[in-house]
């Protein structure tokens, strides 16, 4: 069964311009640990194929739209610890 993930992004097109993305994700699989947010490095896919190995991934923007279209998703690794200590975009927000 394939799980599915939210992920809040500023642009869409940042999740595919490289070949793996770290992103901050919340995990939407029905169950106690419902929301919970993960960091992970992930691949994105821009289209949600019949494939297995391939998650599936909602897209909400900053500003709470909902991209109509979800993608596909395969965690590659995921660093609970990380979480603790995470400034999300960071970089964007020129808080270094």
């Amino acid at each position: 069964m394939r799980k599915e993930y939210l992920t809040f992004v500023m642009s869409r097109d940042e999740l595919t311009k490289d070949k793996e993305s770290m992103l901050i994700i919340r995990d939407l699989t029905p169950g106690q640990r419902k929301y919970n947010a993960k960091l992970v490095r992930a691949e994105v896919v821009p289209i949600v194929n019949k494939d297995p190995e391939w998650d599936i991934l909602w897209i909400r923007y900053w500003n709470g739209f909902l991209y109509p279209e979800p993608m596909g998703i395969k965690i590659l690794e995921q660093d609970p610890e990380a979480l603790m200590n995470a400034r999300p975009h960071e970089e964007m927000l020129n808080l270094n």
